[in-house]
């Protein structure tokens, strides 16, 4: 069995295979580039046109990222604002729960120091609700 995989060669790369790009791509044309296929060769007047429309091009991109940069210092901006309102939101919460929690305590000792238990008034309170939903009604 170990014989059977002494013998192969199947470790090795095939050589045709292992080119990525054919065995044509170091030949004497001067080429490095597999996807430049001759020598370009540029007029004066096509090179000065190219560097314009470069140059015009770089213009348009620097406005846009000035129109970004613009952009995102107001979202930074309205960021900063909608923490602040939540930071106040969140402390006015905490006050309310605070006055709620202090008035249910309120509550529950004046139903404890009453005679009428904290059942009754539940119950009376329900008759009210019906009586003014019963007069919403009619």
């Amino acid at each position: 069995m170990n014989n059977r995989y002494n013998n192969s060669n199947l470790h090795q790369r095939d050589s045709n295979r292992s080119q990525l790009f054919g065995p044509d791509v170091d030949s004497s044309d001067g080429l490095k580039s597999p996807y430049e296929t001759t020598k370009l060769d540029y007029s004066q007047s096509t090179l000065a046109q190219l560097e314009s429309q470069s140059e015009e091009n770089m213009g348009v991109m620097g406005e846009k990222i000035k129109a970004l940069k613009a952009l995102s210092m107001k979202m930074g901006d309205e960021i900063r604002g909608s923490n602040k309102n939540l930071d106040n939101l969140e402390d006015t919460f905490g006050n309310a729960s605070a006055k709620l929690k202090n008035t249910f305590d309120s509550m529950m000792v004046m139903a404890k120091n009453s005679r009428i238990s904290i059942k009754t008034w539940l119950i009376i309170f329900f008759i009210v609700i019906l009586l003014f939903f019963w007069v919403w009604i009619t």
